[in-house]
């Protein structure tokens, strides 16, 4: 996914978030969507034009963030396509998953806004999370119900853990997995919280944590997610963090 492209190797820990901030932002095109504002900016239906009104902006992040569209042509260490919905983030690399799970679905019949990516210029000198943020605008409700039906039933299929043995070592790990239905404002869905850890032997002393939530109304999928690195011992607070950034989302999007 993006997150993991935005991310830049810390000079105190290699991880999941460690990958490719030149890349990324070599390729970006900065991206004026969303408002600063948390009043409602616009209502159903969507347009792809309209429902980005209501995205994630820099000044909800942070002083330091800069806010980009997802060019698809940095780091492919984790790809999935920029018009897709997340499903089971970093279930590709898995060495031990018993059954086929694909990280992300792309809809069809909606038209995708594109991935969106929000977070600090230079991660080695910053704690400002990484967000992820996209959509998909359906023509009607029912194309949009069943498009949320497709996601439901693939991320139903992650595991509770799966474990990367192989591979570069910002990915190597195990993966804690746990999802709880989402609800507000009309709309609905999951919130999908992960955790990776590295081997003992890549000494790290921080973990991985990510949320990701997918939420339904009217005509629109949208999804969002929130991943911040963490001191070995420190709770995980993104699920906080997320569901209060979201509301200011869905308030926007009314």
């Amino acid at each position: 996914m993006g997150l993991a492209r935005l991310h830049g190797k810390r000079k105190r820990r290699v991880g999941l978030m460690a990958a490719a901030t030149a890349a990324a932002l070599a390729s970006a095109v900065l991206a004026g969507c969303g408002d600063d504002s948390g009043k409602k900016l616009t209502h159903p239906p969507y347009t792809v034009n309209s429902v980005q009104l209501g995205f994630a902006t820099a000044k909800d992040i942070g002083k330091g963030a800069v806010q980009f569209k997802d060019s698809d042509h940095g780091s492919h260490v984790i790809y999935t396509p920029p018009s897709s919905v997340p499903t089971c983030p970093y279930v590709q690399r898995a060495d031990d998953t018993t059954v086929q799970v694909q990280p992300a679905v792309e809809l069809v019949g909606g038209n995708p806004t594109g991935r969106f990516i929000v977070g600090p210029t230079n991660p080695q000198r910053s704690t400002l999370p990484v967000v992820t943020q996209g959509a998909v605008v359906f023509t009607t409700d029912a194309l949009a119900d069943q498009g949320m039906k497709t996601v439901l039933a693939e991320a139903a299929k992650c595991p509770g853990s799966f474990t990367v043995i192989g591979g570069p070592p910002v990915v190597v790990g195990d993966y804690k997995v746990n999802r709880r239905s989402f609800e507000s404002a009309g709309w609905t869905g999951f919130a999908q919280q992960l955790a990776h850890t590295s081997p003992p032997d890549l000494n790290t002393g921080t973990y991985d944590d990510l949320v990701t939530i997918v939420a339904h109304k009217s005509n629109a999928v949208i999804y969002l997610g929130y991943a911040q690195i963490h001191k070995m011992g420190k709770r995980a607070d993104s699920k906080e963090k997320i569901e209060k950034l979201m509301k200011v989302t869905l308030d926007r999007l009314g």
